[in-house]
């Protein structure tokens, strides 16, 4: 299991040696198993006679939403330290209003400010399969089009200088706690995160999920994880036939709508079928739809692009 995480972080290379890595870790098991892989990747290049990883620079956010969350925050900051680590506390200040959006917000507040201090490039995130599966099942209930049911991205350019890196996405949480205990490793468990009330992702791994797994044949999570590679690879060619077309109106109409709804959310907007169809008809029969007051959509050479109005 710690190779195959190995073989994640060494597919995100080449690591520069000249600026060290985040690794943004609770405490929890997940993210425990995180900094033990990237120990072991480090260790693995070293053997292998490879360029050695950078340092890495383990992140706790202490999010302030509870009364215990400073002693939390001390308690997970121990147990990296214990395993070599440099540690950082960052404090968000939350309060205990603050629901999922905002603590997240807020913890990428934090590691942006992190980032900034060490001149890191790189965040890792410990998110794996079964959080992806959870992603992928929220936003099925949600409403989701294609892109929502490609789940959570391996990579992501959190600013221009940025990037967060998830390489665990592959692997399961269970058969990741069960490395945890082979090893002996400790790590912290949120009593939160057995609680349904607090979160609609505990509701959905507690309950739901397992209900789900007992009326089903199959387990739910590899289900949701197939609906989701495969949604991921039907996004990735819409998007590739995007970049090739020379001609809006040359493409399916379904390829049409989706390259309209990419504009909109640029622009933050999101429109009922019926409007979309209409403003795919004004740009077939005019080069030109309004949005709204501010903004239109254009053909320009073949291809869609919003302007102002």
């Amino acid at each position: 299991m710690l190779d195959l995480a190995a073989d994640r972080i060494h597919s995100f290379g080449p690591w520069p040696a000249s600026s060290p890595v985040l690794l943004a870790c609770s405490g929890g098991a997940d993210s425990t198993f995180l900094a033990l892989a990237w120990q072991h990747t480090a260790r693995e290049q070293v053997i292998q006679g490879l360029a050695q990883l950078p340092t890495a620079i383990v992140v706790v956010v202490d999010h302030g939403h509870r009364v215990d969350s400073a002693q939390d925050a001390s308690a997970a900051a121990a147990i990296y330290q214990e395993l070599g680590f440099e540690v950082q506390i960052k404090c968000a200040h939350a309060d205990g209003t603050a629901n999922e959006a905002e603590l997240r917000d807020a913890r990428y507040a934090m590691l942006l400010e992190s980032a900034a201090q060490h001149g890191a490039k790189r965040i890792l995130l410990a998110h794996h399969a079964d959080d992806n599966a959870e992603t992928v099942l929220m936003r099925i209930l949600r409403g989701t089009g294609l892109p929502g049911l490609c789940g959570i991205p391996s990579r992501r350019q959190l600013t221009p200088d940025i990037e967060l890196l998830r390489p665990l996405l592959r692997l399961r949480g269970p058969e990741m706690r069960r490395v945890l205990v082979a090893l002996h490793q400790a790590w912290i468990e949120d009593p939160t995160n057995a609680d349904p009330s607090v979160a609609t992702r505990n509701l959905l791994r507690q309950e739901i999920i397992p209900q789900l797994a007992a009326a089903a044949t199959g387990d739910p999570i590899s289900a949701l994880l197939k609906l989701s590679a495969e949604a991921r690879e039907w996004h990735e060619a819409k998007e590739e036939m995007l970049v090739a077309a020379s001609d809006f109106g040359c493409l399916p109409s379904y390829l049409r709508k989706q390259a309209i709804r990419d504009e909109l959310r640029k622009l933050g907007v999101t429109i009922s079928p019926t409007r979309l169809s209409n403003l795919e008809c004004a740009l077939l029969r005019r080069g030109t739809a309004g949005v709204d007051q501010d903004s239109k959509l254009e053909l320009l050479g073949g291809k869609l692009i919003t302007a102002r109005t």
